[in-house]
């Protein structure tokens, strides 16, 4: 069996264990990033989901029940991650390939508008394309500290941004495996690793065997980060103050990219946001604190952000 076969196999069967009723579907877009996979669920407002990272639409495996009984979920593989089509990041115009992607994705399904619910990489892919089209977004949720907002990076994936020592870490510290992917989640994705299920983090370990998918990140992290950390040209953090639509922020207090009162800090310059520290959570809230998360973005849509 390949590994996509494998992949979409292990997928499917956490889908199940969690009561997941999603459609699996493709759709070509135009530009150098052709073939998208993205999940579809959900009845009512559009939703558009934004992973994190190398990571696949499958990390929000566990609001996605719960989110589809009041949006119409559209969550999207980036370029290079899960079933979508490789990419190579060398040489390439990142936040600028990010908007146009973004762009492309919605012309391709007709959505005029939606709002985002956009993580680490993902909100950096929002942020960027919320500045330049605004008409385009209802509201923006950034779930986790976004990238592009901070310049230090933790040291692995500074590593794994360095062209032949990341050759040599991904076949060995970083080599897909059961036991490094719970450690990196412990590092600096999650409050608490014994949260996650099992069945989940070995989806994750067949997310990175996907063919082109290790290839991709390591282009992406070698693209955006230095041996210092974040690029200073691809910083957002002084842009902020563009966003005409409501902003929600939704931080991790263990969030080990940066914490929440810089991210206060930074979030203040937007007219119209709000932010929410979730407690015992780190990068990646939902996966810590499930319930709290959906109460929280179900929230974003109730109340006007002040």
């Amino acid at each position: 069996m390949s590994t996509s076969n494998q992949f979409i196999k292990q997928r499917d069967l956490l889908f199940r264990e969690q009561q997941i009723d999603f459609k699996s579907k493709y759709v070509t877009l135009r530009g150098p990033i052709r073939r998208v996979h993205y999940l579809e669920l959900g009845r009512g407002q559009p939703l558009i989901l934004l992973h994190g990272g190398g990571s696949n639409s499958c990390e929000w495996y566990n609001i996605l029940q719960p989110l589809s009984k009041h949006f119409h979920l559209f969550v999207v593989d980036r370029p290079g991650c899960g079933l979508s089509d490789p990419i190579d990041y060398h040489g390439i115009d990142f936040q600028q390939s990010a908007v146009q992607f973004i762009k492309n994705f919605m012309d391709a399904l007709s959505l005029n508008q939606a709002s985002f619910l956009a993580q680490s990489m993902g909100g950096y892919f929002a942020i960027s394309f919320a500045i330049q089209y605004p008409e385009y977004v209802d509201r923006l949720i950034l779930i986790g500290a976004p990238a592009g907002l901070h310049f230090w990076i933790p040291l692995q994936l500074r590593l794994l941004g360095i062209r032949g020592i990341n050759k040599i870490l991904t076949k060995t510290l970083a080599k897909p495996s059961l036991t490094n992917v719970k450690s990196i989640h412990q590092q600096i994705l999650v409050a608490d690793p014994d949260h996650l299920a099992d069945d989940y983090l070995h989806l994750v370990v067949l997310g990175q065997k996907l063919p082109g998918a290790q290839e991709g990140f390591l282009s992406l992290l070698e693209n955006v980060l230095t041996i210092s950390g974040w690029r200073k040209d691809l910083y957002i953090g002084d842009q902020l103050h563009l966003l005409e639509m409501p902003v929600y922020f939704i931080w991790g207090d263990q969030d080990a990219f940066e914490k929440p009162k810089t991210g206060q800090q930074k979030a203040a310059s937007i007219k119209t946001h709000h932010f929410f520290i979730v407690e015992n959570a780190g990068h990646c809230p939902w996966l810590d604190q499930p319930e709290e998360c959906i109460s929280l973005i179900e929230k974003c849509f109730k109340e006007l952000a002040k």
